[in-house]
């Protein structure tokens, strides 16, 4: 089964997006099952992903982990960017940290509904640094493969994609199939 992300040349309302929510635990602690999604779209050719996390007190320990290969027919250009609620951390290419950064852009908020307070990530990645990373740009039928875990200071951790409880879970392993359908 492949997940959707729409594409449009305007802003597409966060109401109307997929929501792809975090269902794997790997936890000893309740209170470590946070509830977590990740939305996503294209807007003109920029990767938009969005976290929300259900968490009261957001800690500065870039517990946020996202895993995207924005060009999946070369399995080993996985690029994964460290965040939470005050920022982003490091970002890593094929496990090398990187230094060029520019064209990835985050912001957070914090806020609560009915369902209680939580805070969001936001990250941007522009067009152009898709290029430079990837070697590709995002159009109609291109696919790409993500996950998202959220590690705790105990070692829980819970993932967007793959089986937590497997014995040795390893998330760019794991990562789910994501087509890019107009809106």
């Amino acid at each position: 089964m492949q997940n959707i992300i729409y594409k449009s040349e305007n802003i597409i309302p966060w109401d109307t997006q997929s929501a792809f929510k975090m269902t794997s635990y790997n936890c000893s602690m309740e209170e470590h099952m946070v509830f977590c999604y990740l939305k996503a779209y294209v807007h003109g050719k920029d990767l938009v992903l969005c976290s929300y996390c259900f968490s009261e007190n957001p800690k500065r320990d870039k517990n946020l982990q996202l895993y995207i290969n924005l060009n999946p027919e070369n399995r080993d250009n996985v690029l994964k960017i460290e965040y939470d609620y005050f920022g982003p951390g490091n970002m890593y290419l094929n496990e090398k940290q990187l230094r060029n950064t520019s064209g990835i852009g985050y912001s957070s908020f914090r806020t609560d509904d009915e369902q209680g307070f939580y805070w969001c990530g936001e990250t941007v990645i522009k067009a152009d640094a898709i290029s430079r990373l990837a070697g590709t740009q995002l159009r109609e039928k291109s696919v790409v493969t993500l996950n998202l875990v959220q590690t705790f200071e105990n070692g829980d951790f819970s993932v967007l994609c793959g089986d937590a409880t497997a014995e040795k879970y390893i998330p760019e392993e794991n990562m789910g199939v994501f087509v890019i359908l107009d809106y």
